[in-house]
């Protein structure tokens, strides 16, 4: 009875094993068809607009038309994995490839706006626009940003400067014989004053 149990459950993780690698396997078979669908859709948009533009080149029509048949065909264009990543349509050389014929037509979009047709207008008769906003009269209500109050210490050692240059400039003037000035002890004596009581 238990052996028979055993299998029974081997048998129920072994179909609970396989139900779940073939959802995984379905989930990579569904990316892989969607980034092929969006390969080819992003070639074919950039492949027609350079056509429309006539600026494309023999190698960039080559290039477009190989790879989209390849998609077709194989569902990827290319087939080393050491190319590109395994869920990925375009290998890495491919998709530099793409990413330059993007970067191409964006720069002709860019020109074309920057630089509308002009032929049947003379420049003259075309009005100008200012695009800048212009300057309102009234102040900002705001109280000026915030700043720390802080000591300036250059301040303080132009005070010392001057302080020791008028020191300088003062005449020591001689003492007079009226003047007591108290003596000092020497140094290294001690100090002892003795005062008389009267």
């Amino acid at each position: 009875m238990s052996e028979e149990y055993d299998k029974r459950q081997w048998q129920a993780e072994q179909a609970a094993r396989d139900a779940a690698l073939e959802k995984e396997r379905e989930k990579h078979r569904k990316a892989r068809e969607r980034s092929a669908r969006n390969a080819k859709r992003k070639l074919e948009r950039l492949k027609r607009t350079l056509e429309s533009q006539g600026e494309i080149s023999d190698f960039e029509g080559e290039f477009s038309e190989s790879v989209l048949e390849r998609i077709d065909e194989f569902g990827a264009a290319f087939a080393d994995p050491q190319l590109g990543r395994p869920g990925d349509a375009l290998s890495s050389a491919q998709k530099r490839v793409v990413a330059q014929m993007n970067r191409k037509v964006k720069d002709l979009k860019a020109k074309a706006k920057a630089s509308p047709h002009t032929d049947n207008e003379n420049e003259e008769e075309r009005p100008r626009y200012d695009c800048r906003k212009p300057r309102s009269s009234f102040r900002s209500k705001r109280k000026p940003g915030w700043t720390p109050r802080v000591r300036q210490l250059d301040e303080d050692f132009e005070d010392a400067q001057t302080t020791s240059e008028v020191a300088e400039e003062v005449t020591i003037a001689e003492p007079s014989k009226n003047d007591v000035t108290p003596s000092r002890p020497p140094v290294g004596k001690p100090f002892l004053r003795l005062i008389k009581n009267d």
